[in-house]
């Protein structure tokens, strides 16, 4: 076990981590706190520009040919 000593502005120094690290804390008690390593998240789902391979003009045409049918206005009492 390594012992620390939290310095006048309420820093720690661990020589395990990097720069730049983030860590999350629980205390438990009185004497007994729990340090968790924050893992970064994973790259974004859909970073900028990759979903424009999906969305060209001949896709957008096919689109809008099958919302030409559809309406979100009520039916007609007629066509019920």
């Amino acid at each position: 076990m390594k012992t620390l000593k939290v310095d006048a502005h309420k820093r720690v120094r661990i020589p395990d981590l990097q720069p730049g690290q983030v860590l999350a804390y629980t205390k438990h008690g009185n004497n007994t706190f729990t340090l968790i390593l924050v893992e970064e998240p994973a790259n974004e789902a859909f970073p900028p520009g990759s979903l424009l391979k999906h969305f060209t003009p001949e896709k957008n045409r096919e689109e809008l040919q099958l919302l030409a049918g559809c309406s979100l206005d009520a039916p007609d009492e007629e066509s019920i």
